[in-house]
């Protein structure tokens, strides 16, 4: 769902899972201030947008730090937590029923803003406090909507130079790449993972087989990465490396 060009003043009703503006929605909270950072034309805004955007920013990094890395990475004036009254948005609140299909409806926060500057801030810290927000792609650094328990770095667009993949699909081969390049223990996986895949087609292995393989060899991989972390000397982290090439090449 696109998001709406927006009149004020603009009544929005709040409810838990996402909000309605009219009878449009429900949309995910967070979406309104992505749509914003994108550049998409939501609303009448002064200058060009970019103080406003700059004022978002600072309000993700200061109310939003649990949910880094989002934005640029600077410093945050302490007085700002203490002191968020200086921030404040303008608007009118009354609670009310909103109409859903086949419902008796839901209840909701209703809030009459007079500017698109007030809409965003309260969205976005609504957002805030339900783990979504913008995120940066690390690939095209387009803005795109993070959502809690995502934990996906890339959004879901043509990736700059691709003709079919997204930076999503793009940016995760080039880290799994990485780490078979910079990992051994991902390396003894792909090779032993292709061994066994070789079986399979081969008829000397049956999938559900393999299927098991896949999630024991994996744990032990996932394990061996941990106790890698934690490990300073050479000849400790070559005897985890070793281990694993053993395990991996049991059967």
């Amino acid at each position: 769902m696109s998001f709406p060009k927006l009149t004020f003043p603009l009544t929005v009703a709040f409810a838990s899972a996402g909000y309605w503006i009219g009878d449009q929605g429900p949309f995910k909270y967070g979406a309104g201030v992505t749509a914003f950072f994108i550049g998409e034309d939501i609303g009448e805004v002064a200058d060009d947008g970019i103080p406003l955007m700059r004022e978002l920013e600072q309000q993700l990094r200061t109310f939003g730090g649990h949910l880094q890395p989002y934005v640029r990475e600077e410093p945050v004036d302490a007085d700002l937590f203490l002191q968020p009254e200086r921030t404040a948005a303008d608007c009118d609140l009354c609670f009310a029923f909103h109409p859903v299909e086949g419902d008796a409806g839901d209840m909701v926060e209703r809030y009459v803003f007079s500017s698109l500057r007030d809409f965003l801030y309260v969205e976005l810290g609504k957002a805030i406090l339900r783990g979504n927000a913008p995120r940066q792609c690390r690939l095209c650094g387009r803005w795109f909507l993070h959502e809690q328990g995502d934990r996906a770095m890339y959004c879901e667009r043509l990736a700059p130079g691709e003709e079919h993949r997204t930076c999503r699909e793009a940016g995760a081969r080039a880290v799994f790449e990485k780490k078979l390049q910079e990992d051994d223990a991902w390396k003894l996986y792909k090779r032993a993972y292709k061994k066994y895949y070789a079986r399979v087609m081969k008829g000397n292995m049956s999938r559900e087989e393999f299927n098991a393989w896949v999630e024991v060899a994996a744990a032990r991989r996932d394990t061996t990465l941990l106790l890698l972390e934690g490990t300073k000397s050479a000849e400790e982290k070559a005897e985890l490396i070793e281990r694993l090439r053993e395990e991996l090449n049991k059967a």
